[in-house]
């Protein structure tokens, strides 16, 4: 007869080597903004527990304008700060600056971050390619050896659709395109947070805002899987150029991401949307069983029925499937439009 002590023993043993299986597909994990700086932290701390060769297999970045970030997550975490050098040794007409702006007066990078403008992130971006490069291969090549054999591994990206600072996402898609030109093959999910009217500090005038950069952002991202403006069909072309600091060109190929979920809080709270896309973020990370398992299984159903149709690569997510996002878009811009049209009859 087996003692319970025995028992406790053989179980906690069959846990352990359960939980050193959580993850059978190495990520990185990439928060670009405050918002997505604190899921991907909450995140990280949430796999603080699990085995260390589940920890080997994960990494995570953090990307942000906003100088008080790096304060508010771990020490020992990547961080790359999204600055400017002073305005004084900045070159005005420099193809890396004019990509966003026409000139250096409508840039208002601050301590405080991209202040919701999407251009301001955006030379920020370029400027610091070079240091975001470096950082992505670095990691890529710790949890992902290829030493080791290992050659395929998925990367996360966080960001908030609304913020200003998701201006960087054209340029962080590059250097992933450059660095997925190397030894390695992976693939890139978005995790788009969606600006909700009851999680915004002042409605009536940062809530329109928040709208235009979703629109802008999606629209570039649409555009980016060779879906053309305006007319809703694919050009067969899924490539975008950027210039960087110091007017270097990059022509980034595709595809450039394989999905894009949007992520809408549950309740109108901002710990509570942290929790909610944190928890999914660690379910699609746990990939080796359970829901994780699961989850990618019902996306490649879903993707292999969509057969490569327009906007097949925009999804929503519950805990137990993918959606395709059927009429999204027409949805965004209506709700936009009319947002627009309010706040300027006022």
């Amino acid at each position: 007869m087996v003692s319970s002590t025995a028992r406790r023993n053989v179980l906690t043993r069959l846990g352990g080597t359960r939980a050193t299986q959580r993850v059978a597909s190495p990520a990185v994990v990439i928060g670009l903004g405050s918002t997505a700086c604190q899921i991907t932290q909450h995140l990280e701390n949430a796999t603080d527990s699990w085995s260390a060769s589940d920890k080997k297999s994960l990494g995570f970045l953090y990307l942000d304008t906003r100088e008080a970030t790096r304060e508010e997550i771990s020490r020992a975490s990547r961080f790359i700060p999204l600055t400017l050098p002073h305005f004084s040794n900045l070159r005005d007409l420099r193809p890396w600056i004019t990509e966003c702006v026409p000139e250096l007066k409508h840039l208002s990078l601050s301590r405080e971050g991209a202040l919701g403008m999407l251009a301001n992130a955006g030379v920020a971006a370029r400027y610091n390619y070079a240091a975001m490069r470096g950082h992505i291969d670095s990691i890529i090549s710790e949890v992902c050896p290829y030493y080791e054999g290992k050659t395929y591994l998925r990367v996360h990206v966080v960001a908030f659709l609304g913020g200003g600072t998701i201006g960087a996402l054209p340029v962080l898609l590059a250097a992933l395109s450059e660095a997925r030109g190397t030894a390695y093959n992976f693939s890139v999910v978005l995790h788009l947070l969606m600006p909700q009217r009851g999680l915004s500090r002042d409605p009536d005038n940062s809530y329109p805002l928040q709208l235009r950069n979703t629109y802008s952002t999606m629209q570039f991202l649409r555009a980016a899987t060779g879906v053309e403006a305006g007319e809703g069909k694919h050009t067969g072309s899924d490539t975008f150029r950027i210039t960087v600091y110091p007017d270097k060109l990059i022509e980034a190929t595709g595809p450039h991401f394989d999905i894009a979920l949007l992520h809408r809080s549950p309740k109108d709270s901002i710990p509570a949307q942290r929790a909610h896309v944190a928890r999914i973020l660690e379910n699609l990370v746990a990939d080796s069983w359970g829901s994780g398992s699961d989850w990618w299984a019902r996306y490649h159903e879903t993707m292999r029925e969509a057969n490569n149709r327009v906007d097949a690569r925009f999804g929503s997510i519950s805990s137990k499937e993918v959606g395709l996002l059927e009429g999204f878009f027409n949805l965004t811009a209506r709700q936009y439009l009319q947002t627009k049209w309010n706040v300027g009859s006022r």
